[in-house]
């Protein structure tokens, strides 16, 4: 599974999900490995096509803040970027909720 993102100056941003046999579908948004299994509810109950930038962080929180309470590994980082018209940025310092112990 692949997922191929960019902006386009007509289209604005996309995201597009290509599988093993190259059939390509237009993607809102996207989660990989396990960890899909434990956040794609949630990018679905709360992903909307004008969220905003904060609201995106927010809708991030809330998956990485589930990862921790039920992934079977204690992952202490995560990767996120942003792709927008002005290219493709890091996204760093997300404060978290402390899991439970």
């Amino acid at each position: 599974m692949e997922h191929h993102l960019g902006y386009d100056e007509q289209d604005g941003p996309s995201l597009y999900y290509m599988d093993y046999l190259a059939s390509l579908a237009k993607a809102p948004f996207a989660a990989h490995g396990y960890g899909a299994f434990l956040t794609l509810s949630i990018l679905d109950r709360y992903y909307k096509p004008s969220v905003t930038r904060a609201e995106a962080i927010e809708i991030l929180k809330k998956c990485l803040e589930e990862l921790q309470k039920r992934f079977i590994l204690n992952l202490p980082s995560f990767n996120a970027r942003f792709i927008d018209k002005d290219g493709i940025h890091d996204v760093d310092n997300i404060p978290l909720l402390k899991a439970a112990a």
